[in-house]
C-alpha cells in the first residue's frame, strides 16, 4: 500500500475572508501525514490590480492573462498570498514552503490554444520526484498557480485543473486524496439551501444535473477536473468547506 498524501486546493473566497482563512489553515494543519496546498484568489488580485491601474478581465470567471495581468498574478499569488499562507501555517507548527510551479521545475505547462485567455497554461509535466523530495524532508509545499513553459516564460494555471493534474501524476507513488475546499459545504442541489449537499456524485448523476442546469458555470470545471483525477488513479476526491475538513465523511464525494 502506498503512503497517504493529501492535496488540498482552496478557493479565493476563503483566502479573502480572514475568519474563514484562519479556520481553513487550522483544519489543514491538523491533517495527518504528507500534504500539499494549492490556492487561488482572484478577488484579491483584482483589488490590488485596480489600485495599480491593471484591470483584470474575466471569461467564465477565468482571468484574461495579458502581460500586465501575468505580472500582477505572479506578484499577488507568488508573493503576497503565498507568504500569507506560509506565515499562518508556520504559526500552526506546519513547516510550509511557498513555491510556484516554476520552482524546482515542478510544473511545466504549454500555453492554451484559447487565445482569448492569453498566457494561461495547461499542465504538460509534473516533476513528481521534486515534490516527493520536498515531502520526504518534512516540507509542506504551498503552491501558487504560476508555472512555466520550459523556455523562460511564465504562465498562469487554473487551479482546479492544476490540482487534478498534480494528483494524477503522483497517483502511482501515493495513495492520494484530493480535496477541493471552498465556501460551500459541497455540491448543492439548491444554491439557496446550504444544506442541500449531494453526498455522492457519480458521472451519470452529474450529467443529469448539468442537463437540468443545476450545476453550471465555473463549477463545471471543478467537477470535470475531479473526474479526471478519479479516472487516473486518485483514490478519492472530496468537495467540501473549511469547517468540514476535520470530518471528511461530509461534503460531496466524487465517484466514477
Amino acid at each position: 500500500m502506498n503512503e497517504k498524501f493529501t492535496i488540498v486546493k482552496v478557493s479565493g473566497k476563503i483566502v479573502e475572508k480572514a475568519d474563514e482563512l484562519r479556520t481553513f489553515v487550522k483544519a489543514f494543519a491538523a491533517i495527518k501525514g504528507k500534504k500539499m496546498l494549492i490556492f487561488s484568489g482572484n478577488m484579491m488580485a483584482q483589488e490590488i490590480g485596480n489600485k495599480l491601474g491593471i484591470k483584470t478581465k474575466l471569461i467564465n470567471d477565468r482571468p484574461v492573462v495579458d502581460a500586465a495581468t501575468l505580472k500582477l498574478l505572479t506578484m499577488v499569488y507568488g508573493g503576497l498570498v503565498s507568504r500569507l499562507f506560509v506565515s499562518l501555517l508556520q504559526g500552526n507548527k506546519v513547516n510550509a514552503l511557498g513555491i510556484t510551479g516554476a520552482d524546482m521545475n515542478l510544473v511545466t505547462s504549454a500555453k492554451l490554444t484559447n487565445e482569448k485567455l492569453g498566457d494561461t497554461g495547461q499542465v504538460r509535466h509534473v516533476n513528481t520526484e521534486g515534490i516527493a523530495q520536498l515531502l520526504d524532508m518534512g516540507i509542506v509545499p504551498v503552491l501558487a498557480p504560476i508555472t512555466h513553459d520550459g523556455r523562460g516564460n511564465l504562465l498562469f494555471n487554473e487551479t482546479d485543473a492544476l490540482a487534478a493534474e498534480i494528483a494524477r501524476a503522483l497517483a502511482l507513488r501515493y495513495d492520494i486524496t484530493l480535496i477541493y475546499c471552498f465556501e460551500k459545504k459541497g455540491v448543492l442541489l439548491n444554491p439557496h439551501d446550504p444544506d442541500s449537499v449531494v453526498a455522492e456524485l457519480r458521472r451519470t448523476r452529474y450529467k443529469a444535473l448539468r442537463e437540468m442546469d443545476i450545476i453550471k458555470d465555473w463549477f463545471v470545471n471543478k467537477i470535470d477536473s475531479a473526474f479526471i483525477a478519479i479516472d487516473n488513479g486518485v483514490k478519492e476526491v472530496i468537495i467540501t468547506s473549511p469547517a468540514q475538513l476535520s470530518n471528511l465523511d461530509k461534503g460531496t464525494h466524487i465517484k466514477s
